[in-house]
């Protein structure tokens, strides 16, 4: 497969999937033009964390008939540049390297009809290893924190890793990056990708300080044990449908918050660090890295969304999941205002959009 990325400046590249062999992952996502901009829609809040990992992003669009050819144009090449009135992110902006598109669409979602069969109808995806092997696959989309915990997580400095994260800045392009200016190591510092990672969240905008201070809350009443406090961080989404409610169903246990914050429950010295929020179509999204007291790291994802009375933003769910090197994450716990299930992974590695 040969894929295309462009910059800000409009300019393009193109590159065939097999110069990342031995360097980067794929993932590929399949489905009509509306689940296809569902999926990026679920995986720009991990833009960082998806290039920590050299995970390719590529969407392959249904356009078999021709109302979504036209729909196609919504979520094509420059997808950041043609959202960018909707997408706000903190701390970088940018699509930075972890998004491509094939140049040969068509045969792909040919390739996934033939594959899927009925299925098809519900989208798909797959991901490929660093040795070009199809390494998983499901119906639907994946949740992009499971799919992120079960590869290795690559850090800047990692002198081991070194020629991986060359060739693969050799071989993509940086939304911040002019193709005049592409060099080997280029470090960009405000593309959204590994060079952001040092940033933090400007102070100075109101509705994300007011989405990080239910967060600092949140964590907070965790680590305090304090229901109350807790009662009042969820108590705006407590009238709303709980997600939780159809894995209760199928016989997951539920734990209230009284449970979970008992002192031989709750999680001791947690540190949240490395933050990112993503505001999209009155979505928020903030992900973070928990460093627990024994030095282990987990990714933690947190929803928000505008109460319908004032406007404000509320929270309404919490996940944690291992992610760290050489980690493969078995459980993940996801929260909300009715409590916490602890789920195996395998379980939750994609879902319905």
């Amino acid at each position: 497969m040969t894929v295309i990325q462009r910059n800000k400046f409009r300019e393009e590249t193109r590159f065939a999937l097999g110069e990342l062999r031995d360097v980067a992952r794929v993932a590929v996502v399949y489905g009509d033009a509306a689940k296809v901009e569902r999926d990026l829609m679920a995986a720009t809040p991990y833009r960082r964390r998806l290039e920590q990992s050299r995970i390719l992003v590529v969407p392959v669009v249904e356009r078999e008939s021709a109302a979504a050819t036209s729909a196609v144009a919504d979520v094509g090449p420059g997808r950041w540049e043609l959202l960018k009135d909707v997408v706000k992110a903190f701390p970088g902006a940018g699509a930075g390297r972890w998004l491509a598109w094939p140049t040969r669409n068509d045969d792909w979602s040919g390739y996934f009809r033939r594959l899927m069969g009925d299925a098809a109808a519900s989208g798909g995806y797959l991901t490929i290893s660093t040795s070009g092997m199809i390494r998983g696959s499901g119906v639907g989309a994946p949740n992009w924190d499971v799919l992120l915990s079960t590869f290795p997580r690559n850090r800047p400095g990692n002198k081991q890793d070194e020629e991986a994260e060359k060739a693969w800045k050799r071989a993509t392009l940086d939304s911040s990056e002019a193709l005049t200016s592409k060099e080997e190591g280029t470090r960009i510092a405000s593309g959204g990708g590994r060079g952001a990672i040092s940033q933090a969240l400007p102070r100075d905008v109101p509705e994300l300080s007011e989405i990080v201070a239910i967060h600092e809350g949140f964590y907070r009443a965790l680590g305090e044990g304090d229901e109350e406090a807790m009662a009042a961080i969820w108590s705006k989404s407590k009238t709303r449908q709980s997600a939780l409610a159809p894995l209760v169903d199928k016989g997951a246990r539920l734990d209230g918050w009284d449970v979970v914050l008992r002192p031989d429950r709750r999680p001791q010295g947690i540190i949240v660090s490395d933050l990112d929020v993503t505001i999209e179509k009155g979505l928020a999204t903030l992900t973070g890295l928990e460093t627990v007291a024994n030095g282990a790291t987990l990714l933690c994802t947190q929803t928000f969304e505008r109460d319908d009375t004032d406007g404000a933003w509320i929270m309404t769910g919490h996940t944690t999941i291992p992610y760290g090197a050489d980690v493969v994450a078995k459980v993940v716990l996801r929260c909300d205002a009715s409590g916490c299930i602890a789920l195996p992974a395998k379980s939750v590695a994609s879902s319905v959009r």
